[in-house]
């Protein structure tokens, strides 16, 4: 008898599909790997012995693969992760604060942001993201809600951005910048998906441009490089390296992957060789397909109109469906029979990750698939649902760390007014939390993303898919 394996036989018909994925990694099935680096990396998967050094004492190799990053990325200090931005997020955040400090945080990071907070006993100040309206869409800060933020809570430590956010939109992050260091305070940021803006300028300014205190990158998001692989950067003296090195040893694994690790070094040396070539010839193809769907008639995000907006990534490809007369993720489904895997859907959009590794063959066959799911469309198309968005942001009645330490029970979502979230309950689109752990939930917010259900969002924090969510045992408001 043969034991199967299941999950090596679905990653074995996801290769035999040949698919051609507009999704992270950045390597896009190693096309961004040279041969040689391809042909030896399982036998790059060794541990700590004598000459490849050790990542959480680094003194040989894999301290001059991060003196190498630092040059390259424009920080002083530069760390290799291997446990994703995650770690890096939690790193930069506990070693920032302490205890019971204060840090502002807009409503659209990242989830492992409230994971940071539970663990370092970080207490938030919660700013909303601008949003429109028209096309349903979560944009980004602005600088004068930071400035609103900060003097009403003048002893916050910082701030952390997203920078960008999934789409590709970046806020006027120089300014933000301005604003935190002129009161001495810290600027932290999510750059998981900009690790390739400090490589040309035709991207947006990178947090090491704009001045940044301590930022992450995902390697593996756009540059060649594995899953779970990731930078740390440190850009100013107002980040104490002893305390951010302390922090590393205790969330990253004891047994760094060295394959990751080399595809770190890999990346940063590709990107310093190729990165701005690549680059160059990545939006060249990117600006015919885009000038093949508006032939069409497609929309796609292509300027900088929104509040809160200052940039936008131009190697990001995100197209309106809904001009289609279809959901984005009817439009996923059909692109998928078509060969082509983007990188996520909403109802009202596809977003295609496109990186340095995406040759000419894979833009013309995008442009192809694309062109004949156009054509093959319902002509007469239906409605894509709408529905009331409230930004009111609820009230805070416990910490994070206090409501995830509390005693817990599962509740119907329908029936948790007036408990006190336990968890991150929400729905995609917007994309951000309603209800964060701590929070008192309110009738309006149970309304709102029920309604984002119904028409075909997906609710995130619930019970196992079914809908309950966590809530505080014995404490109902």
């Amino acid at each position: 008898m043969r034991y199967p394996m299941p999950l090596v036989e679905a990653l074995e018909g996801y290769i035999d599909e040949d698919v051609l994925p507009f999704h992270m990694p950045g390597h896009k099935m190693g096309r961004g790997f040279t041969k040689a680096f391809r042909d030896h990396i399982v036998e790059m998967d060794v541990t700590e012995i004598p000459g490849v050094d050790d990542l959480h004492a680094p003194q040989g190799p894999i301290l001059e693969a991060e003196r190498l990053a630092s040059r390259a990325f424009g920080a002083m200090r530069s760390f290799f992760l291997v446990n994703g931005s995650t770690s890096g997020i939690y790193t930069m955040l506990m070693g920032a604060c302490k205890p019971g400090d204060k840090v502002i945080v807009p409503r659209n990071c990242h989830k492992s942001v409230w994971g940071a907070m539970v663990l370092g006993d970080i207490r938030p100040v919660y700013i909303q993201p601008e949003y429109d309206y028209e096309n349903h869409l979560v944009t980004q800060i602005t600088p004068a809600s930071v400035e609103a933020a900060l003097s009403l809570h003048p002893d916050v430590v910082g701030m952390i951005l997203t920078h960008p956010n999934y789409y590709g939109m970046c806020s006027d992050i120089g300014e933000i910048a301005r604003i935190l260091h002129e009161q001495d305070k810290i600027l932290m940021v999510d750059e998981a998906h900009g690790a390739h803006f400090y490589f040309s300028s035709k991207m947006p300014p990178s947090s090491a441009e704009a001045g940044a205190d301590i930022w992450v990158q995902s390697a593996h998001k756009t540059l060649p490089a594995f899953t779970q692989s990731a930078y740390l950067h440190v850009g100013s003296k107002r980040i104490e390296i002893s305390r951010i090195i302390e922090i590393m040893r205790i969330v990253q694994s004891s047994s760094p992957s060295y394959m990751l690790m080399a595809s770190l070094d890999y990346a940063r040396a590709y990107m310093e060789n190729e990165g701005a070539k690549g680059i160059d010839d990545l939006l060249d193809r990117l600006l015919l397909v885009k000038g093949r769907l508006k032939a069409l008639g497609l929309k796609f995000l292509d300027q900088n109109i929104w509040d809160g907006v200052k940039y936008l990534d131009p190697s990001r490809l995100v197209i309106d469906t809904a001009s289609m007369g279809m959901t984005g993720y009817e439009a996923e489904g059909r692109l998928r029979r078509l060969g082509i895997q983007v990188e996520m859907s909403d109802l009202y959009r596809l977003i295609l990750i496109c990186s340095v590794s995406d040759d000419e063959y894979m833009l013309n066959s995008l442009g192809d698939a694309l062109t004949v799911m156009y054509n093959e469309r319902d002509k007469k198309g239906h409605t894509i649902g709408e529905f009331p968005i409230s930004f009111n942001i609820p009230e805070q009645i416990l910490s994070p760390r206090e409501a995830f330490y509390s005693i817990i029970e599962k509740v119907p979502l329908s029936q948790s007014e007036g408990r006190v979230c336990a968890g991150m309950i929400g729905a995609y689109p917007p994309g951000i939390p309603k209800f964060c752990p701590g929070e008192r939930i309110d009738g309006q917010g149970i309304a709102e993303i029920s309604s984002i259900k119904s028409q075909g969002g997906n609710l995130f924090g619930l019970d196992n898919g079914d809908d309950t969510i966590p809530v505080v045992k014995d404490l109902k408001l």
